[in-house]
């Protein structure tokens, strides 16, 4: 129906899983469950800069078109498979990208859970998205 030929990718999956990934981390981030949390550690407001959230979205879908080309490379065609995918990418790449905010940047240990936590739940319903939506 809605497939891109050239790796089989289900873009009506991907632009929901994109979706999904995005509204993850808005629900993540409001005030009364992390929110607040990220505000106290980075000392900034949860105001976006606007010039930006175009290329924010870009990215969300960004990342769910290559997770589902992952994911058919992995034969990931279960919720659990689309799960691992996702948990194998946020510890291959996220968490290891993160730890270099650890030491680098030198960002709080709890900023540093906040920004993965986020990543894992956000990839993992992703993944489970693309691999369960052929």
């Amino acid at each position: 129906m809605f497939t891109s030929s050239v790796w089989n990718i289900n873009l009506l999956a991907v632009l929901m899983a994109g979706i999904a990934h995005m509204l993850t981390g808005l629900v993540w981030f409001l005030p009364r469950l992390f929110g607040n949390e990220w505000m106290k550690l980075t000392g900034k407001d949860l105001k976006p800069a606007s010039q930006w959230l175009f290329a924010g979205v870009l990215g969300h879908l960004g990342i769910a078109f290559v997770l589902a080309i992952l994911i058919n490379l992995a034969g990931a065609t279960t919720l659990m498979g689309g799960i691992a995918v996702g948990v194998l990418i946020w510890v291959g790449f996220i968490v290891t990208l993160e730890i270099g905010e650890l030491i680098w940047e030198k960002i709080p240990f709890r900023l540093f859970l906040l920004r993965i936590g986020n990543h894992l739940v956000a990839l993992s319903i992703a993944g489970a998205i693309l691999a369960v939506w052929r």
